[in-house]
């Protein structure tokens, strides 16, 4: 009867905050009761809320060893173990917890977010799915939306923001990444309509707006762009000049007709908030146990495009023409997606490493156990890269180079890859990184080739008449560019323009109205839609002149184009992206087709397809600069870019700090 008493005193003690009393009771009353799990269990309730974590656990261990199915003790241990930021004593309890209460989704969703911390991502997904399908529960949807980004599945991520958005999970940044999910899977319609409504409903967030303007671009809807842009101007402003709490990627930025001042800025304050998470992340990195001592250094790339992307397909026989007797190779893949090209770029590595769906604590672990010298960056800020991976300074020298062509506005980033036509020093003033200026950037890797090529007529180019192409994505033109090219048309009696529309409801719908306003019939613009590799090789030949857009010129289309033996117009540009073209047609000894300015463009354009003699003989250039140049081969290009880091590496070794390398 005393014990019983005694609990009452404890409990009551503890009900009305007399922390102390209710602590000296609770102890005393296990001396002579120890297997008592309630007991404990009260005891680490009131060790938590008095700040003493270690103590806690230890009690609601005991606790739960006396009562492995209590269901306050192990909910308790749960909490404790995720603010003290233990994931893996976390995902025990809830294993145990879920054991004896299977059916509480909202616990199977904890354990979800668990396995995140970890890293565990398709175990989360497969929790988070479960809990989510169980209840219908919109929050759980969001979840696991969130879980299949991180995974780099973006089609089954759209799908599970939307159910969150349908149960009523309608937060802006929800409908934010909704739009960010379509746009990667190529739904160009929903992307516009999710985009662009959601800016409407939110009209001062800075981010919606400039996905809705990116959605614009995608479908080539230049009135609404236009008379949007202001406002976005305006906006961005505001957000540097405040230094509010909006997240703005500058990668977008590159393609909605924002200054390189602007871009650098927000890319400063963008990429401010990842170092500080960098350096968090890097007092948690375990240095390895034991050093190298081989003289070779060991280069690593990391990329979220290991496979049939534009990047893939570029650098897919880069790693493999390394001089193996001064470079150690390792690669580094965010995003698996096994076909050809990958098993390619694959073999050409030393050590493959399979990140994808792994969180940056995991990759930056992984590149620092490795002990990389020089650690290659093709992913910047594009979707599904890890920036904050290269905050935590997992190598002691850190390059940027072709997937990203800005600059990352960075302390983490020594370098970015150049030449002296793509990011002369007076465009390189806002850059934060030193410039290697090698005697071309690009790269380029054998393409596939049909071994027939298609007659016009079975990709649409009816009748004859010169044909102008541009196979870049819609997002690429502004109304400049579209204006010039139907410029082009009206002075070239019987041509056409064979373009690259993956969306012909609705971009091309619009190109056919622009098209229609700047007094060029609409029919004379032909559709082309995305083929394999192989087979786009081969239709290529069809047309007479490839038109580079303005503002962002091709790369990886431009090389398959120039490859294809078509030649490509350029015109060059203020911006490392402009400039792109400008380069290539430079580095094959095509000087003749980099246009200063837009008249020069249009004139020549129309010089090579009203003077057939004048075509033929660019064509002939062309192809004997395929035959002799070294622009494709990919061992001349690798010696370069070797002599490069060979220099950087040095000046480390040395303790100089980087500079601009010629």
């Amino acid at each position: 009867m005393r014990d019983e008493n005694g609990r009452k005193e404890a409990f009551a003690a503890h009900r009305h905050g007399d922390l102390a009393e209710a602590e000296r009771l609770y102890r005393e009353l296990l001396l002579t009761a120890p297997t008592d799990a309630k007991l404990h269990y009260h005891l680490g309730l009131l060790c938590y809320q008095t700040g003493r974590a270690p103590e806690c656990v230890q009690c609601l261990k005991t606790a739960i060893a006396l009562a492995p199915g209590s269901a306050p003790a192990l909910q308790l241990l749960i909490r404790v173990c995720d603010e003290t930021g233990n994931a893996q004593g976390a995902l025990l309890a809830l294993d145990q917890y879920l054991m004896h209460h299977p059916g509480d989704t909202g616990m199977l969703n904890v354990k979800g977010r668990q396995l995140v911390r970890l890293g565990h991502l398709h175990d989360a997904e497969q929790a988070f799915h479960q809990a989510a399908v169980r209840t219908g529960n919109a929050a759980m949807f969001h979840d696991l939306g969130l879980c299949r980004q991180l995974l780099g599945n973006p089609a089954g991520a759209a799908d599970a923001f939307a159910e969150a958005i349908r149960g009523g999970h309608g937060h802006p940044r929800t409908r934010l990444w909704l739009a960010q999910c379509l746009r990667a899977t190529g739904r160009t319609k929903e992307y516009y309509d999710v985009a662009t409504d959601a800016a409407r409903s939110v009209p001062g967030n800075i981010e919606l707006l400039i996905e809705a303007q990116s959605a614009r671009r995608y479908v080539c809807d230049w009135d609404s762009f236009d008379s949007n842009q202001q406002q976005l101007l305006t906006g961005l402003r505001q957000v540097l000049e405040k230094n509010d709490g909006q997240d703005i990627p500058p990668g977008i930025l590159n393609y909605l007709e924002t200054d390189e001042e602007m871009i650098s800025a927000v890319a400063r304050r963008y990429a401010g908030k990842i170092s500080a998470a960098g350096k968090l992340l890097r007092q948690k990195l375990c240095a390895p146990a034991e050093h190298r001592t081989d003289k070779k250094i060991r280069l690593g790339y990391l990329s979220t495009d290991f496979f049939a992307h534009a990047v893939g397909s570029l650098v897919c026989d880069l790693f493999a023409s390394h001089d193996r007797t001064r470079f150690e190779v390792y690669g580094y893949s965010l995003r698996h997606q096994p076909d050809t090209v990958q098993a390619r770029i694959q073999q050409g590595f030393d050590q493959y490493r399979n990140l994808s769906g792994r969180n940056a604590d995991d990759i930056a672990s992984t590149v620092l156990e490795d002990q990389i010298d020089i650690l290659i960056d093709l992913a910047g800020y594009t979707s599904a890269a890890q920036p904050t991976a290269l905050a935590a300074r997992p190598a002691p020298i850190q390059i940027s180079w072709l997937g990203y062509l800005g600059t990352s506005g960075s302390d983490f980033i020594d370098y970015i890859i150049a030449d002296d036509i793509a990011l002369p020093p007076k465009l390189a003033r806002d850059y934060t990184e030193r410039i290697i200026r090698l005697p071309r950037f690009m790269v380029a890797s054998p393409l596939p080739v049909a071994e027939q090529y298609a007659a016009r007529n079975e990709v649409g180019l009816t009748g004859e008449g010169f044909v102008f192409c541009s196979f870049n994505q819609p997002y690429k033109l502004d109304r400049s560019t579209f204006a010039a090219w139907m410029e082009i048309l009206y002075r070239s009696p019987g041509s056409r323009l064979w373009m690259y529309v993956p969306d012909p409801e609705v971009c091309g719908k619009n190109l056919r109205r622009e098209a229609t306003r700047l007094g060029v019939e609409p029919d004379r613009i032909v559709f082309a839609g995305r083929e394999p590799m192989a087979r786009h090789m081969a239709r290529m030949p069809l047309a007479d002149l490839s038109l580079d857009p303005f503002h962002i010129s091709g790369g990886a289309t431009s090389v398959a184009t120039l490859a294809a033996g078509v030649p490509v117009l350029t015109l060059r540009g203020n911006s490392y992206l402009a400039r792109m073209g400008s380069s290539i047609n430079v580095s094959l000894g095509m000087d003749d087709l980099d246009c200063p300015g837009p008249a020069q463009y249009v004139t020549k354009a129309v010089e090579l397809a009203m003077t057939p003699s004048a075509l033929a003989a660019v064509k002939e250039r062309l192809a004997m600069a395929l035959q002799t140049n070294n622009f494709f081969d990919t061992k001349y290009f690798t010696r370069s870019l070797e002599a490069a880091l060979q220099v950087i590496w040095d000046r480390y070794k040395a303790g100089l700090p980087p500079a601009d390398i010629q």
